[in-house]
């Protein structure tokens, strides 16, 4: 997860129209009991050519990261770069490499995308984060994450990284960019078909574009984290920004208050989603409640109030990203 994006004036408008244009399903590397999510998602790619990985799937990051031992043919003239996870500490730094990234899996059509990796040579802990105990520096680290959120931070988090945005069908204007990521598995590019019907939606609010993404494709956008609120207890806390963050599965709060440490078990918590058309609610600790996170922390208030749901609000929900037209959408799994 890295914190960003700003809150601003989102809402609800009539459900965005799609057409028959491409489309295809990437299968998660085993079969995602979606009741009982106690890791985070993960699906095999490779990169270059190179050994056939699997990687974690994570809305609340932007790029693919990987060792630099397992990228074939690495530019000499790639930049330096770096990606910090601001709930683990871990701080990995290598160089951002263009690199062709294939998912050998994938169904309905070939599944490719050439972006900008980063290619790790080291990897450092900050000290900083509610999952900071769980950091370890290796002198040869072999991450796998698979960012694919928006709205991520201020730094390097750009669109033209996000491979799940950019296969070449996006890039030739044959596919909506987006996706949607389901007990099944995640589809990329957006169809009528592969929408139907029962999403509900958000309108999100377009921010600015980097020049490296300007550079990279005319028709990238991005957009600000999606709004939301939240309720401890009878506290009611909002608005603000509200992550769906499917790279852990503990949930992280902030409210300008400054509540430390973790809440307690058994304390009512509500989660108020799409600028409040939906929520859920669970008790702190409950091992009945899909929904309940691994643990619920206080974490300082940098961006306003602030929930990172993790990965178990997908317990409830398909989730819905539309690069394109700029809307998030849920819709309620089937029993």
């Amino acid at each position: 997860m890295i914190v960003g994006g700003a809150a601003g004036a989102q809402g609800t408008a009539a459900a965005p129209k799609y057409g028959d244009d491409k489309s295809v399903v990437i299968p998660y590397t085993a079969k995602a009991d979606f009741q009982h999510l106690d890791r985070p998602l993960h699906v095999r790619a490779q990169i270059n050519g190179g050994p056939v990985g699997e990687f974690t799937v994570d809305t609340g990051s932007v790029g693919v990261i990987v060792a630099a031992d397992e990228v074939p043919g690495i530019d000499p003239k790639a930049p330096e770069g770096s990606i910090t996870y601001s709930s683990s500490g871990v701080s990995l730094k290598g160089v951002w490499t263009k690199a062709t990234v294939a998912f050998p899996d994938a169904h309905g059509g070939v599944a490719t995308a050439v972006v900008p990796v980063l290619a790790v040579t080291s990897e450092t802990c900050t000290g900083e984060g509610v999952n900071a105990a769980h950091c370890h520096a290796l002198a040869h680290p072999h991450p796998h994450m698979m960012g694919v959120g928006f709205g991520r931070g201020q730094g390097s988090g750009h669109p033209e990284k996000n491979v799940f945005l950019n296969l070449k069908e996006m890039q030739a204007g044959e596919m909506r960019r987006g996706y949607v990521i389901a007990p099944e598995g995640i589809t990329l590019g957006l169809t009528g078909q592969v929408v139907g019907t029962g999403f509900v939606w958000q309108k999100l609010v377009e921010r600015p574009v980097s020049p490296d993404t300007a550079a990279f494709g005319a028709t990238l956008k991005d957009w600000n984290t999606a709004v939301g609120s939240f309720k401890v207890g009878a506290a009611q806390a909002g608005p603000g920004i509200v992550l769906m963050d499917t790279g852990l599965t503990n949930m992280m709060l902030a409210e300008p208050g400054g509540l430390k440490g973790d809440v307690p078990d058994g304390t009512p918590v509500t989660v108020e989603l799409l600028g409040g058309q939906v929520e859920y609610t669970f008790n702190v600790g409950d091992a009945n409640n899909a929904q309940t996170p691994r643990r619920v922390s206080w974490v300082v208030p940098t961006h306003g109030v602030y929930v990172n749901t993790g990965l178990r609000a997908l317990a409830k929900y398909e989730y819905l990203f539309d690069s394109d037209g700029g809307w998030l959408g849920l819709r309620p799994l089937k029993p």
